[in-house]
């Protein structure tokens, strides 16, 4: 009896012996593929698909700035969520969404900064009256300042403005909110309108009814609308002299 309850313990002993031997190989193999496949440059991402509309930014930013990640030359290494945040630093990128198709692609969406006007001469605004900056090159945008944290107030006056006077036949190409909030506006003929702060539509019609009257009309300069009723007219004449008085000014000052 004594050897049959020997044998039995033997038997047990060597077949939990066996399958630990077996579990520790194949835990073994696990590690080793694991560590081969996550090896630089083991399996590398041989393929980078960029899909979305792209005015301003060109494909070979994007893929010089996925390039420059080390995982890149692991397909199992890399993480959507770094290369995400790459191309998010790159400033025409608004928006991007990133995944892995297998064995070696990754498959990058990118939505552009929707840029709608300039925005204090060195930057810019997007629809979404948010302020970037990024390489305006040769851009034909309606220029628009002020405070940035007003950035979305201006542009939404813009467009305010913008389909107040375009159907009268003015175009706007600059809108300024100074730092005491009143409102300054540039036509394509460049004149300048300055509004001040209440009443602009109001405002803006009074100019639309008296403009168009104006004897000499070429050489206005800027037509002073804050006032009650009437309006100041500026000459560009005026203004040279205004110019020439104060460099003369300055230049006294000097001697």
């Amino acid at each position: 009896m004594a050897s049959v309850a020997t044998r039995t313990r033997l038997e047990f002993i060597g077949g939990l012996a066996f399958f630990l031997t077996v579990l520790s190989a194949l835990l073994w193999g696990l590690w080793l593929l694991v560590m081969w496949m996550t090896a630089a440059n083991q399996m590398p991402v041989n393929s980078l698909l960029i899909q979305g509309e792209h005015r301003y930014l060109s494909r070979e930013q994007v893929r010089e700035s996925v390039l420059e990640l080390p995982e890149v030359g692991n397909f199992f290494a890399l993480e959507v969520d770094r290369v995400q945040q790459q191309l998010l630093s790159l400033p025409w990128v608004y928006q991007a969404s990133v995944r892995k198709q297998w064995p070696d692609t990754l498959r990058v969406y990118i939505v552009e900064q929707p840029v709608a006007a300039l925005w204090n001469q060195d930057a810019m605004v997007n629809t979404h009256g948010e302020v970037f900056k990024a390489e305006q090159g040769a851009l034909e945008l309606v220029s628009l300042s002020g405070p940035d944290e007003e950035a979305g107030r201006v542009l939404e006056e813009y467009r305010v403005l913008q389909r107040f006077l375009q159907p009268r036949g003015y175009e706007l190409v600059r809108v300024h909110l100074t730092p005491r909030r009143s409102w300054e506006l540039t036509l394509s003929n460049g004149v300048r309108l300055l509004l001040g702060r209440d009443d602009i539509e109001a405002r803006l019609q009074r100019f639309i009814d008296v403009y168009p009257g104006i004897v000499g009309r070429e050489r206005v300069a800027y037509l002073d609308l804050r006032y009650d009723t009437g309006l100041a007219v500026g000459w560009k004449q005026d203004e040279e002299t205004d110019n020439d008085q104060e460099r003369g000014t300055k230049s006294d000052r000097r001697a």
